[in-house]
């Protein structure tokens, strides 16, 4: 394992400028995020020893460069005012004119050459302290928001050459910034501090992903906020718990009888803010979210939808009991999977077959094969997954892969190396096409039922070959409707589908016709029931996205026992995702939001 570039044990700066700092550094590029005054410069001014400690540790693993081992870009660039933007080129190091006009022509600063600092913009002087630190060759760069004062297509553009550099020479750098965009697109690491304490350290895409708080998740930009009280009037339903959503989870749609009124929209680019009035309540709430067509404008009328449920938390308390019988578990086994250019991925779904290989669908867009001991024995990518990674597969009958290629609107079929066999369906609302495919099912004809989200919530029934041969169910709360059918299971002739947003398991029979709720009017209470799977002695089991939580129900839907509440523990689930069952009863369950793999021996 890499020694880390830094290690700070109990750091405190006073008055209380830092707060017992315990955090590692490593190689790479880390951000550094927080409120004016919470501690960031602080504390990049420790890393430079430009400042010492009042108490605690700080060790340092920088290694050997060919010029300075470290260079540092601090607050106010830190130019000198007597030399040129040339000479301060030449003063760390840059050899020749023509290496000199190199760097300056990525910067744009070619023109300025002979320029003393004080004749310079904010932005230009931004740049210079920029290019003089790469110039430098330093194995390790701590700069203090770089970049100041230049528009944003051009600092993207700077950020570009930057990263490039890193990239390229293996230089790590630490920079602070107020800028969740910057952080998210630039940054593989991020420390947030708050009043001077570090109140998370780690992942960039965890945070955004997986955020332990509302708190926490705000850092990386804004999140709509449903409390239980209002979720009703907002979403047409009443949840059990408050949820908090990013903006690309969340959609606010024209719609003539929508239940909520608009009263005014902000356009920032990407992010649109919408202030609305609901009818039901007389009460009004801003949201966030990413428009996909045109523009909302005042008076309108319009519907809340939830999209993508890795975009949607519930925060519980760690002490919090599960509800009912407890499920008895002899033995839970963890791991993760292996990682993918440094990052450690995520499972999403998963499928036990008869000869007990275990197939595993992650969020980096591969397919993993464990065998039975649980080692990996295989894996693919799939073809395309850039704009969006699937959610589901099943090992059909006929020994092909099947996975819901959901941000691609089409279902894929693999041998069992990964060989692409064909597809169906295409994005579309029409017969045989599909908005979000999100999971699969296949009776004893073979053939084969999919579920789909996003406003189009519905199944599908196509044949062995592809055909397509029936559809039934709609957007809605009502029986037989859907809010993101995202689990389903056949079994004696009878599918069970996980209603998610409506927290029940609804059925139907081969034809579609409604048969019921699963435990009908004493159906157990269940709170975003992600998968559902059938166990070896007709059991019922669900994970339950909202309450982090396995549940089994007998046959008739009655409640036989829970595993498990929200939490990073042993035992513990952060919004999982799938499970699957094999044979012996063992529940292979995707604990997402933790990222690994849990095996539970009943």
């Amino acid at each position: 394992m890499t020694a880390p570039l830094w290690n700070l044990e109990g750091v405190c700066l006073n008055p209380g400028r830092l707060r017992e700092v315990a955090l590692s550094i490593k190689l790479g590029i880390t951000a550094v995020m927080g409120c004016s005054g919470a501690g960031k410069t602080s504390l990049l001014n420790l890393l430079v020893e430009y400042e010492r400690p009042h108490s605690g540790r700080i060790s340092k693993e920088i290694g050997e460069s060919k010029g300075v081992p470290l260079f540092w870009v601090p607050p106010q660039e830190g130019l000198w005012p007597h030399l040129t933007v040339r000479e301060h080129l030449r003063a760390v190091g840059i050899g020749t004119n023509a290496e000199v006009d190199f760097l300056l022509r990525k910067f744009d600063l070619e023109g300025l050459v002979e320029a003393l600092p004080g004749r310079l913009s904010q932005g230009e002087q931004s740049r210079l302290a920029v290019v003089r630190a790469i110039g430098s060759g330093a194995r390790v760069l701590v700069m203090d928001e770089p970049f100041q004062g230049i528009d944003d297509v051009a600092a993207r553009r700077y950020w570009k050459v930057l990263s490039e550099h890193c990239a390229a020479n293996g230089v790590s750098l630490v920079f602070a910034s107020h800028d969740p965009e910057v952080v998210i697109r630039e940054a593989g690491e991020v420390i947030c501090l708050a009043r001077g304490e570090v109140v998370y350290a780690g992942s960039v895409r965890e945070l955004y992903e997986s955020p332990a708080s509302v708190e926490l998740a705000r850092f990386l930009g804004p999140v709509n906020a449903i409390i239980e009280a209002e979720s009703e009037a907002w979403l047409g339903r009443r949840q059990e718990r408050d949820l908090f959503v990013r903006p690309e989870g969340l959609a606010v749609e024209a719609q003539e009888e929508g239940a909520c009124e608009v009263e005014e929209v902000r356009f920032g680019g990407s992010i649109e803010e919408v202030l609305l009035r609901s009818a039901k309540g007389n009460i009004t709430g801003t949201f966030y979210h990413r428009p996909p067509g045109p523009r909302l404008s005042r008076g309108m009328t319009v519907t809340i939808r939830l999209l993508l449920m890795w975009m949607v938390w519930v925060f519980v308390s760690g002490c919090e009991q599960e509800d009912g019988a407890s499920l008895k578990v002899k033995e839970n086994r963890a791991w993760n999977l292996t990682p993918v250019k440094g990052y450690l991925p995520a499972p999403r779904g998963t499928h036990v077959a008869s000869s007990d290989e275990l197939y595993v669908l992650d969020n980096a867009g591969r397919v993993l094969v464990y065998d039975a001991n649980r080692k990996l024995n295989r894996h693919w990518f799939m073809p395309e997954y850039e704009i969006g990674k699937p959610e589901r597969l099943l090992l059909l009958k006929d020994g092909r892969v099947a996975v819901a290629d959901t941000h691609y609107g089409q279902v894929m079929f693999f041998d069992q190396q990964g060989k692409v066999l064909g597809t169906i369906g295409k994005i579309g609302r029409e017969d045989g096409e599909f908005v979000y495919p999100v999971a699969l099912a296949e009776d004893e004809e073979g053939n084969l039922f999919v579920c789909e989200y996003g406003g189009n919530d519905r199944v599908q029934k196509f044949d062995a070959q592809g055909n397509f041969l029936m559809k039934f169910g709609k957007s809605g709360v009502e029986d037989g409707e859907f809010q993101r059918p995202s689990g389903i299971v056949w079994r004696e002739g009878r599918l069970y589908i996980a209603d998610a947003f409506n927290n029940r398991i609804q059925i139907f029979d081969s034809s579609g016709e409604y048969v019921g709720i699963l435990g009908g009017t004493e159906a157990a209470d269940l709170y975003y029931p992600y998968d559902i799977a059938s166990g070896p002695e007709g059991d019922f089991y669900i994970v339950e996205y909202g309450a982090g939580r396995v549940t089994r129900l007998s046959a008739e839907g009655k409640l036989v026992g829970r595993y498990g509440k929200s939490g990073k523990g042993e035992g513990e689930f952060v919004t999982p995702w799938g499970l699957s069952v094999d044979g012996r009863g063992r529940i292979y369950v995707t604990d997402t939001g933790n990222r690994r793999m849990v095996e539970l021996t009943q």
